[in-house]
């Protein structure tokens, strides 16, 4: 089959579009006709060997949209073969106490599609049929590969960690990248007042189609925090989902009102920060990470997907030869959601 892979570590140069031999389904398996495969900020990291040590070759692609076309006979499932299906990344084992304990996002078996397994970049994928869940006949694939990671990471951090209520003011930092992109629609869906920052004015207009209510533009505006209390009646945010890391912490704390909630999904500008505790002295915080994700909280995602109140953001589309130009513009971020590579 057609794949893109890599042998090695580095730039953009190292992502090599050849021949990979057909992956084999093992017990409980599916095997995918990829239709889609979506980039994410995960692959650069693979590519350059900042996230991975791993085995090489490995072929590419974390988000994965497709059909079925064979279904090992062990597999208990209730797919069949030609169903449309998105995948859940991350793979659990079923069988470590945490996944007894029916707490499988701390799985410590669990493996990552197009990072610790062969991913979707390729003609044809496989995964545990659990992974696999039906989109709905009017989406097309471009779109559903659009989803599966950002959608669930938003979900998990807004509805399951930070636990947005209609009434609360939510700061979603980086609105247009992927998972921001995901937090505008669901926190609005929520019934939330959403705040978000872009880098530039054309990214503010989109994630306003998307729902927000007020855009900052981070690169003209001196003091995010100083705004954000501005567009709140001095009050604060209730919630700050960020994506950034580094060089978001302090006006993401600065940004929360008494008893607000800061969740972290991403640290793309860096991972080490200082803190003044004083702020935590003197207004109470909740501050927490995203962690796992499990598979209760995927399956809530796809009945949003599946009744038509969530989106995949789709701004370019490549095909599967390309994926070393789309690594570029993901690099560059000019771009608005997510970059969809189609084989």
């Amino acid at each position: 089959m057609k794949a893109v892979y890599i042998a090695q570590h580095g730039g953009p140069e190292v992502l090599t579009y050849g021949d990979r031999p057909n992956p084999e389904a093992g017990p409980g398996d599916i095997t995918l006709r990829v239709r889609a495969s979506a980039l994410n900020r995960l692959d650069l990291n693979l590519r350059d060997g900042k996230s991975y040590k791993g085995p090489l070759p490995r072929v590419m692609g974390c988000d994965i949209a497709g059909e079925v076309v064979a279904i090992s006979p062990a597999a208990r499932t209730d797919l069949k073969v030609g169903d449309r299906v998105i995948l859940d990344n991350r793979t659990k084992c079923g069988v470590c106490e945490a996944c007894r304990m029916g707490l499988d996002q701390n799985c410590s078996n669990q493996k990552r599609l197009g990072v610790d397994l062969d991913g979707g970049h390729a003609e044809y994928a496989i995964a545990p049929a659990s992974n696999a869940y039906r989109i709905p006949n009017a989406m097309s694939f471009t779109e559903a590969a659009a989803l599966p990671i950002v959608a669930h990471t938003a979900w998990h951090c807004l509805v399951t960690q930070a636990q947005i209520k209609p009434w609360d003011d939510v700061l979603i930092q980086a609105g247009g990248s992927g998972v921001g992109s995901m937090g505008i629609q669901i926190a609005k869906m929520m019934g939330c007042r959403v705040i978000t920052t872009a880098g530039s004015d054309w990214k503010l207009e989109k994630a306003k189609a998307l729902g927000a209510a007020e855009g900052i533009n981070y690169r003209t505006t001196k003091d995010i925090s100083q705004r954000v209390k501005a567009l709140t009646g001095g009050k604060g945010v209730d919630v700050v989902f960020d994506c950034v890391g580094a060089d978001t912490w302090e006006q993401n704390l600065l940004s929360l009102k008494a008893g607000g909630r800061l969740v972290i999904t991403g640290v793309t500008s860096g991972a080490k920060a200082t803190m003044d505790l004083s702020l935590l002295q003197g207004k109470p915080l909740n501050l927490m990470g995203s962690g796992g994700r499990s598979r209760r909280t995927f399956a809530d995602m796809m009945k949003l997907v599946n009744q038509g109140s969530l989106h995949g953001v789709v701004d370019r589309v490549f095909p599967l030869d390309e994926v070393a130009e789309a690594h570029k513009v993901l690099e560059s971020r000019e771009y608005f959601g997510k970059l969809v590579i189609e084989s």
